[in-house]
Parts: C-alpha cells; sequence; structure tokens
C-alpha cells in the first residue's frame, strides 16, 4: 500500500526489505467490508496488479469477516462503463462534467432507494444518510465539476482535505483579494477579486470603468465629478487602497481576517445553501496562516507562495478538516486524506484523469541514487530522459495501489466511476474494473443515469433537534468567555469607579483622563496610555529577552501601528526597564514562553481565557507566571494594585497548573521608564 512517492518512499525498499528477510506474514482477514465488494477487490486487482521486481508486490487476496449483508442497494456500482465515443479531442473538462453529473445523479439514487448501511453504533442496517457517503479523488482537478453537479442535485457536501479547501470558490475569492494587495502590479489577481462576491463588480461596471479612462490598479482612481468614482470599481479599488496600506503592518493571517470582517465573508455565506462548510473553510484557511506565520515569520507574498502551492498537487497536503457530527454531509476528500478510515458508501471519482505533465520544474530521484532534474525542455541534467520513463512507469504502480487503497475504504457500497474517452491509455483497467465483455468474474451494477426532480431538494435530518433561539440564546449567555483581565477588575470590587472623562480645550485628547488621573505621567494618561501599554508588550513579544536586540526596529514599528508616534522614548525606556529586571532576565536564561494563550472551564461552568505575557521554567521545574504592568503605581499603592490584580493571576497560575500539572507561582512587572518593579503575587485560594 505504498502510496507516498512524492515523499520519496519508495516501495523497492519494501520488496528488498522481504528478499532479505525471507519470510513474510501477509494479514489477509477484512474486518471492513462486506463479502461482495470483497469478491469484486480480489477479481479486478488480481489482475491489475501484477509482480513487478522493484516495483510491485504480488496481489495477496482478502478475505471476508463480516457476514451480514443489507437488503437493498448494489454492493459495486460502476459509473460509465462505456468508453465515451463523442468526445472531441482535448475534451477533458466535458468528461469530467459528464463524471460530476453521474457521481451527484447516484447520490441521489442511493438516497432516494434507500441503500442499506450498518450502523456500528446501533447494531443493525438502516437507511443511509448523505454522512454516510465519501466521493475519495485523487486529484483536486475534478472538484469544481463535482461542487457544480452537486449543487444542482441539491446535495450537501463538505471538502475535508485542505488542498481541496483551497480550491473552494470563497477562498480562491480571498487569496485573489489578498494577492491583490501584496502585488498592486497583478491586474488578474485585482480583476479577478472585483469579480467576486467580495466586491460583486460584473463585467459591464468592468467595461464602463475602462470605457471611461480608469485603470485596473488600486491606486487609480476618477475624478470626483464622475459617478464612476462612487460607483462599485471606485468603491472597491478605494477599500483596496486602505487596506494595501494597512498590510503593511499586519501578519498574513489579520490581512486575511479583515478581508473576511471588511467584506462580511462569514455573514454573506449564511445566505447560501452551505454556510456551515463555508465558514469551515474559512476558518481553517485563517488557522493555517497563523501557524504558517509562527513558523516562518514571512510576509503576506510569501505566504501567498506558500498558499498557492496547497492547491497545486493534492497527494502534497494531508491535512484533514475536522468533520462537525451534528451536520450530514457527503464527504468530498482525497484518496491519501482518507488513507486508514473507512465509510458506509464510498464513491470513487477521478481515477481515469491523465497526469498533467511537460511544464515547469520536474524533480525525479533515481534509484541508483542522486538526483534528476528539468527546469526547462533546453535546461535539465543529462539523464533526466533516461529517468522519466522508469519513473512514469513507478507512477502507473503507484497508481494501482492508490487505486486499492480507496476501495478497500468501503464498507457496504462501492461506487466506480471509470469515465474515459475511447483509446485512451486507461482504457484496458477501465475495461477490467467495469467487467466489460465479461473480463472478471465479479458481478457489478452498471449505472445508467437516474433521473429526479431537481425542484425537490434532498431534506437531510439534523442530528439533533434545534433548540428554540431563547434557549440557544440563553445558553451561549450563561457559557460566555469571560478574559482573566475582566475577572480582575470585577472581583477587585473597583469597577465602576473610574470617574466621567472631564476634557479641557487646552488638554490633549490622548492625555485626557478623569479628575482622579491628573496628576499620572503624561505616558500613562487617556488613550495614549492604553497605546503605549499596547505596544510595551508587543515589543517585549519580540525583541531578544537576553540581549535586546532588535529593540529600535520592534519600537518604531509598534509606535506607528499603536498610533502613538513621538512617544518612541517613553516605549523604549518602558522598554528596557523590563528588560534590565532580574525576573526578565532570569527567564531569558531559562526555557520560557511569551505571550501564551490560557483557558479554563471554572467551576461555574463559564470558560476562562487569556494571555500569558511570560512563563518560565525555573531550576525547580516550577513555571512562574510574568505579567508586565505600565501602571504608574508610587511604592505606596502596590498594596491595592496587588489586591486588583491577584484575580487575574490566579486565573492564569490556576489553569496552567491544570493544563501542566507543574507548580506555579505568579509575579507581576510594574514598569516606569526609570526602573521596575517586581511583586510576587502570594499564593490563596483558587478562583
Amino acid at each position: 500500500q505504498s502510496i507516498y512517492r512524492f515523499r520519496r518512499a519508495d516501495i523497492a525498499t519494501y520488496l528488498e526489505a522481504e528478499r532479505e528477510i525471507g519470510e513474510t506474514a501477509s494479514l489477509t482477514t477484512n474486518f471492513r467490508t462486506v463479502d461482495p465488494i470483497l469478491q469484486w477487490v480480489n477479481a479486478v486487482f488480481g489482475r491489475l496488479i501484477q509482480a513487478e521486481p522493484g516495483g510491485q508486490p504480488d496481489y495477496v487476496p482478502l478475505d471476508c469477516w463480516r457476514d451480514d449483508l443489507g437488503n437493498a442497494g448494489p454492493a459495486v456500482t460502476v459509473l460509465g462503463a462505456k468508453a465515451h465515443t463523442d468526445l472531441p479531442r482535448k475534451s477533458a473538462e466535458l468528461l469530467r462534467q459528464r463524471e460530476a453529473d453521474d457521481v451527484a445523479a447516484v447520490i441521489r439514487q442511493a438516497l432516494g432507494e434507500r441503500w442499506q448501511v450498518y450502523d456500528k453504533a446501533e447494531d443493525c442496517w438502516r437507511d443511509a444518510r448523505p454522512d454516510d457517503i465519501a466521493v475519495l479523488v485523487p486529484a483536486r482537478t475534478s472538484l469544481p465539476f463535482l461542487e457544480n453537479a452537486l449543487n444542482a442535485a441539491q446535495v450537501p457536501y463538505r471538502a475535508e482535505a485542505s488542498s481541496l479547501v483551497y480550491q473552494a470558490a470563497e477562498v480562491r475569492s480571498l487569496l485573489a483579494c489578498a494577492r491583490a494587495v501584496a502585488d498592486t502590479s497583478d491586474e488578474l489577481a485585482l480583476v479577478t477579486a472585483l469579480r467576486s462576491p467580495l466586491f460583486g463588480c460584473g463585467d459591464d461596471d468592468l467595461w464602463r470603468w475602462k470605457h471611461a479612462g480608469g485603470r485596473f490598479t488600486i491606486f487609480w482612481s476618477l475624478d470626483d465629478a464622475e459617478p464612476l468614482a462612487t460607483g462599485p470599481v471606485g468603491t472597491a479599488l478605494a477599500e483596496l487602497k486602505k487596506l494595501h496600506r494597512a498590510a503593511r503592518w499586519l501578519a498574513p493571517s489579520e490581512v486575511l481576517g479583515k478581508i473576511i470582517a471588511d467584506r462580511r465573508m462569514f455573514e454573506v455565506a449564511a445566505t447560501g445553501r452551505r454556510e456551515r462548510d463555508s465558514w469551515r473553510r474559512l476558518r481553517f484557511v485563517l488557522d493555517q496562516a497563523r501557524a504558517w506565520s509562527e513558523v516562518s515569520h514571512g510576509g503576506l507574498r510569501a505566504y501567498l507562495a506558500w498558499a498557492a502551492h496547497q492547491g497545486q498537487e493534492v497527494s502534497r497536503v494531508h491535512e484533514s478538516v475536522l468533520p462537525e457530527t451534528d451536520s450530514q454531509t457527503v464527504r468530498v476528500m482525497t484518496i491519501h486524506a482518507a488513507k486508514g478510515l473507512e465509510f458506509p458508501i464510498v464513491i470513487l471519482s477521478g481515477m481515469t484523469a491523465q497526469k498533467r505533465g511537460g511544464r515547469g520544474v520536474s524533480l525525479l530521484w533515481p534509484r541508483e541514487g542522486g538526483y534528476e532534474v528539468k527546469l526547462t525542455k533546453a535546461v535539465q541534467t543529462g539523464d533526466f530522459e533516461v529517468a522519466v520513463p522508469i519513473d512514469e512507469q513507478m507512477d502507473k504502480l503507484e497508481k494501482l495501489r492508490l487505486l486499492y487503497v480507496a476501495a478497500t475504504r468501503a464498507r457496504d457500497h462501492l461506487v466506480v466511476s471509470v469515465h474515459r474517452q475511447e483509446g485512451s491509455t486507461t482504457e484496458t483497467a477501465a475495461r477490467l474494473i467495469a467487467g466489460v465483455d465479461g473480463v472478471t468474474a465479479a458481478g457489478a451494477a452498471t449505472f445508467e443515469g437516474y433521473s429526479f426532480d431537481e425542484s425537490v431538494p434532498y431534506e437531510a435530518p439534523l442530528a439533533s433537534a434545534p433548540p428554540s433561539f431563547d434557549d440557544w440564546l440563553a445558553g451561549v449567555t450563561d457559557a460566555r468567555v469571560n478574559s482573566a483581565t475582566e475577572l480582575a477588575r470585577n472581583a477587585s470590587g473597583l469597577e465602576g469607579t473610574e470617574p466621567d472623562l472631564v476634557l479641557d480645550s487646552a488638554v490633549d485628547d490622548g492625555l485626557a483622563k478623569g479628575a482622579r488621573d491628573l496628576e499620572l505621567p503624561p505616558w500613562s494618561k487617556g488613550r495614549y496610555g492604553s497605546a503605549i501599554g499596547r505596544a510595551v508588550h508587543a515589543v517585549l513579544q519580540a525583541v531578544d529577552l537576553g540581549s535586546g536586540e532588535g529593540l529600535a526596529g520592534a519600537v518604531a514599528a509598534q509606535a506607528i501601528a499603536e498610533g502613538v508616534v513621538g512617544q518612541e522614548t517613553v516605549v523604549t525606556e518602558l522598554v528596557e526597564s523590563a528588560l534590565a529586571s532580574d525576573v526578565v532576565q532570569r527567564a531569558a536564561a531559562h526555557e520560557h514562553w511569551r505571550e501564551t494563550y490560557v483557558g479554563m472551564l471554572g467551576n461555574d461552568g463559564k470558560v476562562l481565557e487569556g494571555y500569558v505575557d511570560l512563563i518560565y521554567r525555573d531550576d525547580d521545574g516550577s513555571l512562574v507566571v510574568v505579567d508586565y504592568k505600565t501602571d504608574a503605581v508610587p511604592s505606596a499603592a502596590i498594596e491595592s494594585r496587588l489586591i486588583y490584580y491577584k484575580p487575574q493571576m490566579d486565573a492564569y497560575c490556576d489553569a496552567l497548573a491544570a493544563a501542566t500539572g507543574s507548580p506555579v507561582s505568579a509575579t507581576l512587572l510594574f514598569l516606569n521608564p526609570a526602573t521596575s518593579m517586581a511583586v510576587d503575587v502570594p499564593q490563596g485560594q483558587p478562583t
């Protein structure tokens, strides 16, 4: 079952090991699949998989363990048993469309005829549901055709392999918008974004803009008196221009998040028939962008290059989006992502698609060692052409193993599509799979098309009846997420003690606060106070804690990001006071983590969450929580601030102790431009 040559997992290694060891142990009992499917698998793959030295093992027949059998629905169904004779040359799209239509129709037939599947949990046979069905594809090229066909047949579905997610319509629109922002010279990405649902510009809008003298660049605008300046295209370009400027200071995931929020992508998806699928895809892409940033720390262009690669070859991406068990939808995924899984009904689609070749960079790993590479037809290593036929033969043999893996995912029903053009290179294997001319003894039903009323949608039953809106709202309110900072304010009894804001015309609005705070230093007052605090925290997450390397650049960037340009000296002094403290230096010398998310479920059933500024592991193995405070606190007021922050720090300690099992203590580090003051938080009753 070696199907990972792209990872350099060469089956020759296994065959060599078998030959050297001299003993084999065959695991032939299949506990998953009903007997009619196994008979078909043995008959077909016993002929398809033939032993070849260094390339293919001999086929070992499977033995059946299950003796139960459903009462409705064929065990094996073949789509496209007869080759297409009416297709013009280079008609791959038409072929994929016909195949996708058959896949959608056979799903409707399985649901309409109530094919029986075995329910392990209930230990009984029951009618098939959409979530019992998995459509497995070897490559993502057929996904758009499958989507259109399933939509036309009103079949609920979701794509689960991440490489399929990156080819979904809403994700393509999102990434096109990001590309237009990242590269202002990419007119194709810009026009794609404008024509997408994100901006909704029609071809007529684009033509009028171009006819009026407009260009497709985010920096172009027409005279304000021109009506088109405030039309769909003009408004969209203005929005993209603002996003381009903001993107300079945002991580790739933040740019994507801003696009999703500004263009109301979640809200727009809610009006569609598969809103949960769209939400899941968008959340998945955002999570992947955050993970990429944490590892690579690259910019938006680098991320977009990485994201584009995720959709190029499905076999190179294996992450699966976690299924939602309360949504009954057909699952569409790659065969690689399905390895190790099983499904009551499996539909194999796109198996006869031809591999594209001849374009781009090719890298081969000959069995003798080394590598062969082709950059262009005129630039390649000397033995590349010699290695190509061997590589193509190994790919062909692996494709048979891939088909075997896909077929053995099925438990109760297997549907295999062999749609192909007459005379194609896959004709021999397709005729064998379909049993054409009685080639195989294993009977398989052939599917000649199924008619259904497209005006009547399939209504998938919910896993559980939804609660009333009032009950749902009460439950959400009761389980709302609280932040540790909010807990500190509420538990300290100081909530609501801040005096009303009183502004004087001579006072800078950014420095103004109520009467109680008039004596505070400027860097601790008003909007500037909170913005400077955020800038200090952000810089301390970026600079080297031991040496302070990168301080000047981080301060400059955060001052702009937080809108406190002119306050760089104060931010620098506050950060330096933290870096000079014993507690930060001790953390720098030990294993430590910065800006760490913690969350826990409290005794009251509510979720508590927050971000810890700094955690380090002390010599005795215990964990120490360090929280930076930019309050201007005189020594006499330390005790009151300690009382104020203690619930917050206790919450951090409780969450970390529960997660790690290690003793946890906490320290508050009050920062001042002149110095810093570390105060240990006394251990108390858990909050």
